[in-house]
């Protein structure tokens, strides 16, 4: 009988059977849109398998986001069986981090530093940037306010996402700079007589003939600038050759040199290379300034793994060694950065001119130019690894040829492809699908409102869709998006939707900052403000302040406003309450966090506890509840990240607001809305890229949109640090991708007039394409019908419980908590998993939870410490106090618990059997393991490997148990709890690629707080049978969760006789 292998290598073409086949060496696929590239890459994974002897852990597959990664991984499940989830499968910083996580004596001398929150990052950016001498290019005010902020915050970002650590980039300025004081004179003499056609092969032999700058290997792949000069003027000369003009050479030696009083040079590149110089100085501080807090930025994680990889042999062979093979999927979208982290685990020492590394791209779908992605990618890969075997995927078995004219006819107005660079390439699709030809043009409407309301009324005409056919509207912008999806919910069009909300606009959100602000004011005495403030943050309803009481207050405080006296004297106790909690909140020194707690009512303040919890929580399940709850849990967030910065008090919080909406940012929170089966999908054309519709409409096809801004920060010519968007081929591949996305009608809409009344031009990337249809204004609806529909708010409403908490599981992966929760029904079972688990209840900061955190914080540095064969308890203490200090407990919490843990973990280990042993695993973070579909994950305390054995070890405070089994009924449940948490975790190590030559597992609980040597450690050995039951529940839970089936447990015993009736009836299908 056939494989599914055989099966599904038999319906490929001719050249994916070319690139499944190619097993070794370096590989490089172009696939155009649509030509089965996850499928080539996921038979190729199946390929090696079956045509070498390597196991599917040392396979790597790197995508770019982690719906790529989740297509992949059900791809090789098909294909492969139950040994595909051993294969490798990451996006970049996810792989990135494992390794930082696997490796963590490698980073930052073993210390565990976090993700920097955005409040941490913008503080540490706005105190460099105002310490800088004023001569400084960054040091600019206006207003008295910083304005290098946002163009240094980018710039970081940048820079990062070309592997470029602050050395390397200070390196690539001062190479540069050498080579302009070395070339410029000649340049000058070279440019100086006017340009001819008939000079040009001899201005491009004489730039050809210039001295090169080699850089240094370690900045590598990046070019050096003589390789940029003499790679453009080769272009300006190819383009001109035939014309017998020079446009294009002009426009070269405008580039390279200018004049400025009378004087020739390279001012701009100077310009550019002295502005990122200073750059490059922020970024070593801004690191600095960074780890001396205990963070690093987001971005820093592929930087610091390439950084660790190149100075650290014993490392670089260790990841070698383990990933014998490499394939990356949209090459094209890869920065600097990523490909050079891919370089350096493919290119071990016994193949480094053919290592085994396969790249899957196409140039015209690169729509990531922001992060340093570019052409430059795909052609240095054939420089880097001349044996390169190309291969060219033309077959598409997406879209009727129709579309695939269209598409052509877009792409072909970018300048710079890779069929340009490399004229032997052809990239034509042809159809190989059996997709009917539909709808494609232009539909140009006379304003944009006539353009929304026609598609809405067009989509409405075609709903519900027949059959499985699909149909989505793409735009650049959410700002269309988020009206078109009012429009359609009004007319009961079931939509898909990721919205982006600001929660700085949230109303719970605005009330709380009004709240702080009132406190605030009071506190600091200022009655001006405080009457401002109080005027505003009485008339919300959640205050339940009657409309007679409200005019009563507004009355007697009209000539002479005094409005926290006339609080405090009214004869409503509430008002007298309200008021009396202000003042009191004022003469708090409680840490922010547990202010923010008290502003929401997760904590019962003196006089009353804040109703806005509650106000909230009793809404029923519709998108005002889910979008309240969001915006508290980052609210929430949001303090105790502030709250780990020097500014930590309730002024400083309300100041970083005030900061972020002067810079125009957002804290942003996305969430999807869904308001039925069979939806139309709303999105933007980056978030549909991988994506297929029967049908797609493109808004606002005009060239406002569709066309480079101008920018006022341009990067040295050599550098990848230019942000999408400024070049006009960035457009023609976005639209090209969007285009792309259709199997049989695409219908583009652009408008002739803006809000403002101002006349706007379709983008010619559409009317060179497809043809126009012009719709008049009466063809759509009458003028008051538009109108209208500009005037309303947009806001979108459903009470569909589902559909609302379908969105919530899109990134969701089974913990061992999440699993308990869920079968624990003595603890309320499956209604509290969806309250903690899925619509995340905000509660208050425990200090029992705040005090284990710190607790495995400090076992964790000991592990560290005996690694390096340092004494653990010195450095344990002081990472417990340290990280219970930063938990922002009550100060009388903190006195409690503070000598407690301390005196604990001292008679730990020095009175108590307890040894932390080197070479174990601290803090393990095992994601993405896939049992069947059921995706699971966790953090694991403490993971050993000695011979094959791994033992896997869970710190817990309080009481010790003696046995697993016991018969005190007081202690059975948490018996069982402990058991199957250790049992899940049995599970996740033993899916786990990382550890796939263990051959022998074994659990134990360390009860750190247990009184005897005797109760510190309890043991257990996981049975085949316990493996099979524990593994049998997780499937059962991951397929009810995702099925948003939380079963009534009423009738089940709250106890551990109705636990285990409830898990057999879940394994058993009866429930």
């Amino acid at each position: 009988m056939a494989s599914n292998f055989d099966i599904e290598y038999k319906r490929l073409n001719s050249a994916q059977k070319q690139a499944v086949d190619a097993v070794e060496g370096p590989v490089l696929v172009v696939a155009g849109p649509g030509t089965g590239k996850t499928q080539l890459l996921s038979l190729r994974v199946a390929n090696i398998l079956k045509q070498t002897d390597v196991s599917a852990s040392s396979i790597l597959c790197l995508t770019f986001t982690n719906f790529a990664a989740a297509n992949m991984r059900s791809r090789l499940n098909a294909l492969i069986g139950p040994s595909a989830h051993r294969v490798v499968v990451r996006t970049f910083h996810s792989f990135a981090a494992e390794i930082m996580n696997q490796y963590p004596d490698y980073f930052w001398n073993g210390a565990r530093l976090s993700i920097a929150p955005d409040a941490t990052q913008i503080e540490i950016i706005q105190d460099i940037l105002g310490s800088l001498p004023l001569d400084n290019p960054l040091a600019s005010r206006f207003a008295g306010s910083l304005t290098a902020i946002k163009d240094v915050q980018e710039a970081l970002k940048l820079t990062k996402e070309a592997g470029l650590t602050p050395g390397k980039l200070a390196a690539m300025i001062n190479y540069n700079t050498a080579l302009i004081n070395q070339i410029e004179p000649q340049l000058i003499e070279l440019l100086s007589p006017t340009l001819s056609a008939k000079r040009l092969p001899e201005l491009e032999a004489a730039v050809l003939g210039m001295a090169d700058n080699d850089i240094a290997d370690i900045v590598k792949p990046l070019k050096s600038l003589t390789d940029v000069l003499k790679s453009s003027i080769v272009a300006a000369v190819a383009a001109d050759a035939g014309t017998k003009k020079t446009t294009n050479t002009g426009a070269w030696k405008r580039r390279w040199l200018q004049t400025v009083n009378g004087q020739k040079g390279m001012y701009d590149e100077r310009r550019r290379n002295a502005w990122w110089l200073a750059v490059a100085n922020v970024y070593a501080d801004y690191r600095d300034a960074l780890h001396l807090r205990g963070y690093y930025d987001y971005a820093d994680m592929v930087v610091e793994v390439i950084s660790q990889l190149q100075q650290e042999p014993e490392l670089l062979s260790s990841v070698q060694e383990r990933f014998l093979y490499v394939l990356i999927d949209e090459f094209q979208d890869t920065n600097a950065a990523q490909l050079q982290l891919a370089h350096l685990v493919a290119t071990h020492y016994s193949n480094a001119d053919q290592p085994n590394l396969m790249a899957v791209g196409d140039d015209d779908q690169s729509i990531y130019a922001f992060n340093g992605a570019e052409l430059n990618n795909m052609l240095n890969f054939k420089e880097t690894y001349p044996a390169t075997k190309t291969i060219v995927l033309t077959e598409n078995y997406r879209s009727a040829q129709a579309i695939l004219d269209t598409a052509q006819a877009i792409i072909e107005q970018a300048d710079d492809r890779l069929v340009n660079r490399q004229p032997e390439l052809v990239k034509h699709l042809t159809a190989a699908s059996d997709a009917p030809a539909g709808t494609i043009e232009h539909r140009h409407y006379p304003t944009r409102d006539h353009e929304l309301l026609a598609v809405a009324d067009a989509i409405t005409k075609a709903w519900p869709l027949p059959g499985e056919q699909t149909l989505a509207v793409l735009a650049r912008s959410h700002d269309s998006l988020r009206r078109l999806s009012v429009l359609l919910n009004d007319r009961q069009v079931a939509i898909n939707y990721e919205q982006q909300n600001n929660i700085l606009e949230s109303e719970v959100v605005q009330l709380v900052f009004l709240l702080a602000q009132t406190v605030q004011a009071i506190a600091e005495g200022d009655e001006r403000q405080v009457n401002v403030l109080l005027a505003s943050l009485v008339r919300y309803p959640v205050w339940g302040i009657s409309p007679t009481a409200l005019w009563q207050l507004a009355t007697a405080n009209y000539a002479a406003p005094h409005w926290l006296d006339s609080l405090l004297q009214h004869d409503d106790e509430a008002l007298v309450a309200l008021a009396n909690w202000l003042l009191w909140l004022s003469q708090s020194n409680a840490p922010l966090p547990l202010l923010i707690e008290y502003l929401l009512g997760l904590r019962t303040g003196e006089h009353l506890t804040s109703p806005i919890r509650a106000h909230y929580l009793a809404l029923p399940i519709t998108t005002t509840y889910m979008e309240a709850l969001s915006a508290i849990q980052l609210l929430v967030t949001l303090s105790h990240e502030f709250s780990e910065g020097e500014a930590g008090k309730l002024h400083d919080f309300t100041r970083f607001v005030d900061l972020n909406s002067g810079l125009q940012r957002t804290v942003t929170d996305q969430s999807w809305f869904t308001s039925g089966q069979n939806a139309v999908q709303l999105m933007t054309v980056h978030k549909s890229k991988g994506l297929e519709f029967d049908t797609v409409y493109l808004l606002d096809a005009v060239e406002d949109t569709w066309q480079p801004h101008s920018v006022s920060r341009k990067p040295p010519a050599n550098l990848p640090l230019q942000p999408y968007g400024e070049l006009y081929d960035d457009y023609v591949r976005l639209l090209y991708v969007a285009a792309t996305r259709a199997k049989s009608s695409l219908i583009v809409a652009s408008f002739g007039a803006n809000e403002q009344g101002k006349v706007v031009l379709p983008t010619p990337l559409v009317t060179n394409a497809l043809e126009t249809v012009t719709v008049p204004g009466n063809d759509v609806a009458s003028a008051t019908v538009v109108l209208e529909s500009a005037l309303r708010w947009p806001r979108l409403e459903t009470s569909d419980e589902k559909i609302l908490l379908a969105s919530r599981l899109d990134d969701f992966y089974l913990s061992a908590t999440g699993m308990l929760q869920f079968l624990n029904i003595a603890g309320a079972g499956p209604q509290n998993f969806l309250e903690n688990q899925l619509l995340r209840l905000p509660g208050p900061t425990s200090a029992v939870m705040s005090y284990g955190t710190a607790v495995h914080a400090g076992l964790q540095a000991g592990q560290l410490l005996v690694n390096d064969d340092m004494p653990p308890l010195p450095g344990v203490l002081e990472r417990f106090a340290t990280v219970l200090r930063g938990q922002h407990l009550a100060e009388d919490e903190l006195e409690r618990y503070l000598p407690f843990g301390e005196a604990m973990l001292t008679d730990l280990f020095t009175t108590k059997c307890f040894a932390l042993p080197k070479g174990g695993l601290a803090e393990v973070t095992l994601n993405d393991i896939y049992i069947g579909e059921a995706r699971l994950g966790g953090k694991l305390d403490h993971i050993l490997t000695r011979d094959n054995l791994v033992t896997i070890s869970d710190y817990k405070t309080g009481k010790p148990l003696n046995s697993f089994a016991t018969r005190d009924q007081t202690k059975v449940v948490k018996a069982w709890q402990h058991r199957t948490q250790l049992l899940f975790y049995a599970l996740l190590v033993s899916g786990a690629s990382r550890f796939a030559g263990a051959t022998a597992l074994e659990t134990q609980m360390l009860y750190v707080e247990a009184e005897t040597d005797r109760e510190l450690a309890l043991q257990l050995i996981p049975s085949q049978a316990e493996m099979e039951r524990i593994e049998g529940l997780a499937v059962a839970v991951w397929q009810h969760v995702t099925d948003l089936n939380f079963p009534d447990t009423s009738k089940y015993t709250t106890d551990i006789t109705g636990i285990m009736a409830f898990e057999d009836d879940l394994l058993s299908g009866v429930i």
